[in-house]
């Protein structure tokens, strides 16, 4: 049997401080409605960071600040059954300041911000509820800065 290829996946790891404490902001995939984390496949000419922030804008029309540093990769399927293929996910640390009412694909998802034990409740890809257990005590400590206004769009 042939093996499928790897892909490469980049992905938003988006944080929220606005209400005192961290909430990982998670969407709903649209094929399987599972929580995810908003990813998407590479785009040529753009670096894997600026990715995770087209696809936290797109998926869960987030604006923020994007790490250019990913916090690390997991191995993760992409689709289901005998369609799936493995994907390789590298996750950047999003922080989260402005929620937008319209964004491409809104009506298509949906968006909920939690703690982080409920992200690790509610998420079931085993590789980034592992990357999350490893790096918990730093989430906050990697976030990038709020950009200027008008910076981050």
């Amino acid at each position: 049997m042939r093996k499928k290829p790897e892909i490469r996946q980049y992905a938003a790891l988006p944080i929220d401080l606005s209400s005192g404490e961290p909430r990982i902001v998670l969407v709903t995939s649209r094929t399987t409605g599972r929580w995810i984390v908003p990813k998407g496949r590479p785009e040529p000419g753009l670096p894997g960071h600026e990715v995770a922030r087209r696809e936290a804008f797109e998926e869960a029309g987030l604006i923020g600040t994007v790490s250019h540093k990913s916090l690390g990769s997991f191995i993760g399927p992409k689709g289901q059954g005998s369609d799936a293929i493995t994907a390789r996910v590298f996750v950047y640390p999003f922080r989260v300041s402005t929620y937008l009412d319209d964004f491409p694909e809104k009506g298509q998802r949906e968006i909920r911000p939690v703690s982080f034990l409920d992200a690790l409740m509610l998420l079931s890809d085993g590789g980034l509820i592992s990357l999350l257990l490893r790096n918990e005590h730093r989430l906050v400590d990697v976030l990038p800065p709020l950009a200027a206004v008008g910076a981050d769009l």
